[in-house]
C-alpha cells in the first residue's frame, strides 16, 4: 500500500467530517470546546459570512468595510468594482483584500487576473483564514449546483457519497493544500549552520547532549497534549499553550547555533523542520475563534509532527549506536 496516498485520502475524508460533524480527531476537540456550534458549521458550508439582506455598503464612509474582506466599501465600489457585501467576489478562495494587496484582480479568477499596471508580489498568497476561504468555495459550489446544500446541523457523508461531489473534494483538497503550506517548516539556510568536519565519537555525543538539552521540560501538569489543547480552548486560557510555544521557540533558536558534525547535518535539519512546524501548530491553535478550520488542521498536523519527533530521537540514537559499534570494532 502507498502509505502517503492512503494517508492523503484519510486526511481528505477527515476534513469533510470536521466541517459536517466536527466529531473526528481535531474536529472533536474544536466542537466539544464550545467554540464552534453545529449551526456555525452550517454557516460555513452555506457561506453565510455576510447576510446580503442586511448588508448596507456605504462608499461615503471612508472606514466602512461591510464584509470585512480587507477592502473599504468605497474601494470596492469606486475602484475595483468588487462586491462590497461578498468577501470573495470571484469565488477563488482568496479574500478580495488579500488579492488586491498581492497585485491580483478581485473580480477575475486566476489565471490571468493580475491587476493592470502592477507586478504581483510573488506567488498568490495563501488564504489568511482557511475557514473563510472554504466557506466561499463551498458557497460557490452550492450556488452552481455542483453540490447539495446542507442542513444547519450538517450530515455525515460516506466515502461513496463523497465520490458524487467532485466539487466538494476539489474545494477541500485546495484548503488541505493551503494548510500543508501554512504549517510547512521555515526554509533552512545551510550556510548559516555551524558545520564541523569533526565526526568523532566525542563530538557526536556532545551534539546529541546539547540537542536534547535544548528542550526544557514542558509545563503540562501531567496533562497530555490533547487535554492541554482542549482545556485551553474550553477555558479560553492559552497561558500553558504560550509557555509550550515559548519552549519550542527557544529550542529552535538554540538548535540554530549548535555546532553540527557534518555526518549529522541532515538529521539536524530534520529536527529544525519538525520544531518549526510545531511552532506554527501552537500558534494556529490560538486562532480557534477566528479560524476554527485552521485549528483543526493544526491539531492533525501536531499528531504527525510529534510522531516525526519520536522517530527523530530514534534515528539519532540508532546513528550513535552504529557509530559506537563501528569505532569499537
Amino acid at each position: 500500500m502507498n502509505t502517503k496516498n492512503h494517508s492523503r485520502k484519510i486526511s481528505l475524508f477527515v476534513a469533510v467530517f470536521i466541517l459536517l460533524t466536527g466529531v473526528f480527531l481535531g474536529g472533536y476537540l474544536v466542537l466539544k470546546s464550545g467554540k464552534v456550534s453545529a449551526g456555525q458549521l452550517g454557516d460555513i458550508l452555506k457561506g453565510n459570512s455576510v447576510n446580503p439582506a442586511v448588508c448596507e455598503p456605504n462608499a461615503g464612509d471612508a472606514n466602512k468595510d461591510s464584509d470585512n474582506d480587507g477592502l473599504k466599501d468605497w474601494q470596492e465600489i469606486q475602484i475595483y468594482q468588487s462586491d462590497p457585501c461578498k468577501i470573495d467576489t470571484d469565488n477563488d478562495g482568496y479574500l478580495d483584500g488579500e488579492e488586491v494587496t498581492s497585485g491580483y484582480n478581485p473580480i477575475i479568477k486566476a489565471p490571468g487576473d493580475e491587476l493592470p499596471g502592477t507586478l504581483p508580489k510573488g506567488p498568490r498568497p495563501l488564504p489568511e483564514n482557511l475557514t473563510t476561504a472554504l466557506s466561499s468555495m463551498l458557497s460557490q459550489q452550492i450556488t452552481t449546483g455542483k453540490i447539495e446544500s446542507f442542513t444547519q446541523e450538517g450530515r455525515i457523508l460516506s466515502a461513496a457519497e463523497l465520490e458524487k461531489y467532485p466539487g466538494l473534494q476539489q474545494s477541500v483538497r485546495q484548503i488541505m493544500f493551503a494548510g500543508d503550506q501554512l504549517f510547512a517548516a521555515e526554509a533552512i539556510d545551510e550556510s548559516q549552520i555551524k558545520i564541523t568536519n569533526n565526526n568523532s565519537r566525542a563530538e557526536i555525543q556532545r551534539y546529541a547532549g546539547e540537542a536534547a538539552a535544548a528542550f526544557p521540560p514542558a509545563e503540562n501538569d501531567g496533562e497530555n497534549e490533547a487535554t492541554l489543547f482542549l482545556n485551553a480552548m474550553q477555558n479560553n486560557d492559552f497561558s500553558k499553550i504560550d509557555k509550550n510555544l515559548e519552549i519550542y521557540q527557544t529550542a529552535y533558536k538554540k538548535l540554530q547555533v549548535l555546532s553540527v558534525p557534518s555526518d549529522l547535518l541532515e538529521i539536524h535539519k530534520e529536527q529544525l523542520n519538525i520544531i518549526s512546524g510545531l511552532i506554527k501548530v501552537y500558534q494556529a491553535i490560538k486562532d480557534i475563534d477566528v479560524d476554527p478550520l485552521k485549528t483543526n488542521l493544526a491539531l492533525q498536523k501536531y499528531s504527525y509532527l510529534t510522531e516525526q519527533l519520536t522517530n527523530w530521537f530514534q534515528k539519532l540514537a540508532a546513528f550513535i549506536n552504529a557509530r559506537q559499534q563501528k569505532t569499537s570494532a
